[in-house]
């Protein structure tokens, strides 16, 4: 045994090093060290002589994991002549093994691995050969398709076999196509580094059996993370010592979406009965009350392997859940604190903004923006950046500006099949020719093919009919342009849509308090332009709960914790989609190491119109230490129930019976409300059941619920 390598461990840590045989189950909860144990236990496996390099196969899920594990286990055994080459990823693997034994299968060693961008072109192609129309099927919405399907390990024909919807008859036509030119070009995607290898082991028992004697120590990080397909893959390489070591937290699972699947790490002792199961829950990140919060959350949770995470260090400050107003409030409330933190003891890479959609991020950005605040959006881009955003603004361009031709070939891009640069460079140059707008030659048609025609006519149609109307704000005409174009349809139609519209509903909102198209159009330049910060100056982050899995900072800010965003509208239905928000919402307070505030909006704009909130029910589950600025306390059953009927109001702002905008009311025939505006005795609140009313206070009394 090496007192070098377990002095610097905990004993929990320390029993997790020493359990090399059989199954062993670790499960560690956040900041508890989890990368430490799993280096130290490969590098007590190579010191102790109970395994060569070549026999131990550790996999995690990025190559910078995979990095860091070997530059780690390199530093604790320096002695040592090699590191074992099969610490990597999956999928790192996967390409390293097809490679090796390409003469098993029907590849040469030299096979590209398409990305998803080359993926995409190729399911384009696949499309083209059987003659399905991809402005009508995204072809972004059949890979995904065929991603999954491979991630489940179906084949074309097992797709074929269970179609039912139009939508799976397109996808199992396609697959086939997409496999015959996959296999023309000698190429793999992402995907069959893992099924193909699958393949190769079940179908070659000399290759299995070599992998089964040669790895005879197995681990894996983030087990929880796994798919279906990664599982088998564990299952076929494994020998009958199953020296298998997993390690997670099933806390931490939140990638459903991406096929992961939370059983394997919660029916892992079912699987392997003789297993050792060791608890990781001393934590080193998080302050206690930070803890506590987390700890209190969580438990709610059905499913789950229950542990509860601990630490030596001081209280530390509480954490805050903060109530505004609106949006609006929060954003800029949120801007000010952190001009004061970084003002004060934080540096601006010291502090996050977590968020659950990347739509929240609008709001925040103009005030980051305005004040001239560096930020930096990390696993998406800015909001003004984003694909779907540029496209809808190209649409508003191209009605102000008839003649802008890069709005125009932004939108043939997407909208015009067929349409290609020399055909556009034409349209161009008659524009000029005959002193018109390139509008006018596509809305005209004169000077048109047929093919052509047909091309733009769902967009001219947009335009020529828009002409005829009277919109009264710019999100109704952006609206109108959307659905009539197609682009609606098209965003919807792709893997993400859902996400998507969500950001271009984002910029309805903000188009909704707009009048002129051109003022619009000229303020969002302007405003997308505004951040001429040094690059080099510290920059605060923001980012998604998912984005955030893996990082820690000393000052976090989780933001818009309201039912439909936090949990999300669309898991609402689900007692498994609940689960895993809460753990979304656990993944987001363990960032945490010092502070913490948690804030809610009393009412959101959406769509134009004032919308009152209630806070996530996960509120409900703080503890009593919860710090509670501008609300009553959150932590009583009927204070959560009832808050739709108090006041929300801004940090430190006392509460009166007077009433303000954010006040929730009670009128006789209206029933509940939110104030959005006072003028003397004219009260304008708006109402869900029937929207926007201005009420004289002095004829109809309003209730003010405190």
């Amino acid at each position: 045994m090496s007192s070098t390598l377990l002095t610097a461990l905990n004993p929990k840590q320390q029993e997790a090093v020493l359990a090399t045989e059989g199954p062993v189950l670790i499960l560690a909860g956040a900041g508890s060290g989890k990368t430490r144990t799993l280096t130290h236990r490969v590098a007590y496996l190579l010191e102790q002589g109970k395994a060569a390099p070549e026999e131990i196969m550790a996999v995690t899920f990025t190559n910078k994991a995979a990095k860091e594990m070997k530059a780690r286990v390199r530093q604790l055994v320096p002695n040592t002549t090699a590191i074992p080459e099969a610490i990597g990823t999956f999928h790192g693997l996967g390409a390293r093994l097809l490679r090796t034994h390409h003469r098993a299968s029907r590849r040469t060693a030299g096979f590209t691995i398409m990305d998803s961008s080359d993926s995409e072109q190729l399911v384009k192609r696949a499309m083209a050969a059987r003659g399905v129309n991809s402005r009508e099927w995204s072809p972004r919405t059949v890979r995904q398709e065929i991603s999954r399907a491979k991630n489940s390990l179906a084949t074309p024909a097992d797709v074929a076999a269970a179609v039912s919807s139009p939508l799976e008859e397109i996808v199992a036509s396609i697959y086939l196509e997409y496999e015959k030119l996959l296999l023309a070009n000698d190429a793999y995607d992402f995907d069959d580094l893992i099924g193909a290898l699958i393949t190769l082991l079940t179908e070659h028992e000399d290759i299995r059996r070599h992998y089964q004697k040669r790895w005879r120590y197995v681990s894996v990080d983030e087990y929880q993370d796994t798919n279906g397909a990664q599982e088998q893959l564990l299952r076929l390489v494994l020998n009958p010592d199953k020296n298998l070591c997993v390690v997670g937290d099933d806390y931490q699972a939140i990638y459903s979406w991406r096929g992961a699947k939370v059983d394997h790490i919660l029916h892992f002792e079912r699987q392997f009965p003789s297993c050792q199961t060791i608890y990781l829950t001393q934590n080193y990140r998080s302050t206690p009350s930070i803890l506590a919060a987390a700890n209190q959350v969580i438990a709610v949770n059905k499913e789950q392997k229950h542990k509860e995470l601990w630490t030596q260090q001081p209280a530390g400050d509480p954490v805050r859940a903060v109530a505004l107003p609106s949006d609006y409030a929060e954003a800029q409330w949120v801007r000010e604190r952190l001009e004061e933190t970084i003002a004060g003891e934080y540096a601006a890479s010291d502090c996050v903004v977590l968020y659950r959609t990347n739509a929240q991020s609008r709001l925040l950005e103009e005030q980051f923006l305005m004040h001239r605040l560096p930020y930096t959006i990390v696993g998406g881009f800015r909001f003004y950046d984003r694909r779907e955003i540029k496209d809808s603004l190209a649409l508003l361009q191209w009605w102000v500006n008839p003649r802008s031709s890069v709005a125009l070939r932004r939108l043939a891009g997407v909208l015009l099949d067929g349409i290609g640069p020399k055909t556009l460079q034409r349209w161009e140059e008659s524009a000029v020719v005959a002193t018109a707008t390139l509008r006018d030659i596509i809305t005209g048609g004169d000077t048109l093919t047929l093919r052509q025609r047909t091309a733009t006519s769902r967009l001219a149609d947009a335009y020529r009919t828009a002409q005829t109307k009277t919109f009264a704000t710019v999100a109704e005409l952006l609206q109108y342009l959307l659905e009539q174009s197609g682009y609606a349809r098209v965003v919807k139609a792709e893997s993400d849509g859902d996400e998507r519209w969500e950001n271009i509903e984002e910029l309805l909102n903000l188009a909704a308090l707009h009048t002129d198209p051109t003022r619009f159009v000229e303020e969002v330049a302007l405003l997308s332009d505004i951040d001429q910060a040094d690059d080099s100056a510290p920059r605060l982050t923001c980012m998604t709960l998912h984005a955030a899995k893996g990082l820690e900072f000393p000052c976090v800010f989780i933001v818009g914790c309201e039912e439909g965003l936090l949990p999300h509208g669309n898991s609402i239905d689900s007692v498994q989609a609940i689960e895993e928000e809460r753990r979304l919402f656990y993944v987001g307070i363990t960032r945490a190491r010092e502070k913490l505030t948690i804030t809610y909006a009393a009412t959101r704009t959406i769509r134009g119109e004032v919308v009152p909130q209630l806070p996530s029910r996960f509120l409900q589950q703080l503890p009593v230490t919860v710090e509670q600025v501008g609300h009553q306390t959150m932590t009583s059953p009927n204070a959560w129930r009832d808050f739709g009927m108090l006041p929300a109001t801004p940090m430190n702002e006392v509460i009166t019976v007077t009433l303000e905008p954010g006040h929730v009311v009670t009128h006789p025939t209206f029933g509940r409300g939110v104030v959005i505006q006072v003028a003397g005795n004219l009260v304008t609140c708006v109402f869900p059941a029937v929207g926007v009313k201005t009420i004289d206070g002095s004829i109809v009394p309003m209730h003010s619920n405190q």
